[in-house]
């Protein structure tokens, strides 16, 4: 994918991460508030969490690849083929 893609696919997760996790924390302190009056599940808390870690995920994701961390600007270019000299003496010749 190009990476203008990558940047907007960053920079929307980002956003609506931040969405996620304000969403999460009301949900948290309303369970809090509900807890007084009733047993909570453990379960229900992960089950609030697997869509915020998804979503962390692909942003961090899609970070990496708009930042390139994987591999340094020299080794993204492709591989150079053999040089002329070593072509002239394995005997392949080449016209220029």
């Amino acid at each position: 994918m190009p990476t203008i893609v990558h940047l907007l696919l960053a920079l929307v997760l980002t956003v609506f991460l931040a969405a996620q996790a304000s969403a999460l924390a009301f949900v948290l302190r309303s369970r809090r508030a509900v807890s007084a009056r009733g047993a909570r599940r453990r379960t229900d808390l992960l089950w609030t969490c697997i869509p915020v870690l998804l979503v962390l995920f692909l942003a961090a994701r899609s970070w990496v690849a708009v930042i390139d961390v994987h591999r340094p600007a020299v080794a993204a270019t492709a591989a150079p083929s053999q040089s002329v000299a070593a072509q002239a003496a394995r005997g392949i010749h080449t016209t220029p």
